[in-house]
């Protein structure tokens, strides 16, 4: 029986998959296997590499499915996994040859239904690296410590712990769990939609020192930087779905954290309206952030904003005259081309 599940979902990433899968079966640490969910790839290519990779290796188990986006093929994995610890890898990115072997080593068996151990990973960008660490500092979290991290989750402009499915290994029934409160209606935090309330059941966290085995691929993609009008309403979904979530787990301060958490959010929509080139940029963030639900929101929530770029933008969300957001606009569109992401 494998300890480890490394669950990869497969859509049209054939340019990827070889580096991707040849970093798994590299690693040091044997007893593991890998669920190849293709979900529906179009592009005639990514469906046979991962049958190809199933016959190569008894490790590799291979599902092809109708097209479900990202959310329904990573779960298609976890329900046909086996081990009792899950990794999450995309198919874009790679991971070091030493990867599991060291994030299994800080497992706890008496903790192996309830527990999650966190890496740091970097950004591998167009040649450029740069390395990303946990909010918290290294070590081993449970009990109260454990709990004030709990009300803290969201709401913050930096989180505490990245909500992402990646980088991390977490007990499978942790997942299976909380599946229930997946919706695939969610455009934009999927992976927050299953790891908060994995990590509201959690009883021991372990943040580990340094450990920047997990490489996250960032691709320009031109339509992330389109305007996207159903962000907004996609906020919306996501402050009602993941403020159930945390009335569900009792956690205290649900609403304070989530009221906190749409205003930082509303910073991502505000970058995607100055991002889109269009000639009605001011009337739109107008038409947005003097909307009276969100413009109460905004007054009567207090967040914390320590970026340079995001206090200029939170002043706009609060200030939204013509000159602000021209200047909004102007310092998005230079942080992009310094950023080679245009």
């Amino acid at each position: 029986m494998a300890k480890i599940s490394v669950i990869i979902p497969v859509y049209n990433t054939a340019e990827y998959l070889e580096k991707c899968m040849e970093s798994v079966l590299a690693q040091t640490f044997s007893d593991f296997e890998v669920m190849l969910v293709d979900d529906g790839s179009t592009d005639g290519v990514s469906p046979a590499m991962c049958d190809t990779y199933g016959k190569r290796d008894t490790r590799v188990r291979v599902i092809h499915k109708q097209n479900g986006g990202l959310q329904s093929a990573w779960i298609a994995g976890l329900v046909e996994s086996r081990a009792d610890y899950i990794a999450f890898l995309d198919s874009d990115d790679w991971i070091d040859p030493d990867m599991l072997e060291k994030m299994y080593a800080q497992t706890d068996s008496s903790f192996a239904e309830k527990e999650v151990i966190s890496a740091n990973y970097i950004v591998e960008k167009a040649g450029e690296r740069r390395k990303e660490a946990q909010g918290l500092a290294p070590g081993v979290y449970s009990g109260s410590s454990l709990d004030e991290i709990k009300r803290n989750l969201l709401g913050n402009e930096v989180r505490p712990i990245t909500m992402s499915r990646c980088m991390k290994l977490i007990s499978r029934k942790l997942l299976l769990d909380n599946i229930k409160y997946c919706d695939p209606t969610i455009i934009m935090g999927e992976d927050v939609n299953i790891m908060l309330p994995v990590f509201c059941d959690c009883k021991r966290l372990v943040i580990m020192k340094d450990s920047y085995f997990y490489h996250y691929r960032l691709v320009w993609d031109s339509m992330s930087h389109d305007y996207n009008p159903g962000l907004l309403k996609n906020l919306e979904l996501t402050d009602k779905t993941f403020r159930n979530i945390l009335w569900d787990k009792n956690v205290l301060n649900a609403d304070a954290q989530m009221d906190r958490e749409f205003v930082v959010m509303l910073l991502v929509v505000m970058r995607n309206v100055l991002r889109a080139d269009r000639k009605d940029t001011v009337s739109l963030v107008k038409e947005i952030f003097l909307r009276p639900d969100i413009r109460k929101k905004i007054e009567n929530t207090r967040i914390g904003v320590g970026q340079r770029a995001n206090k200029l933008l939170y002043f706009t969300m609060k200030h939204p005259s013509a000159l602000n957001v021209s200047v909004s606009k102007a310092l998005i569109n230079y942080y992009d081309k310094k950023t080679n992401q245009l």
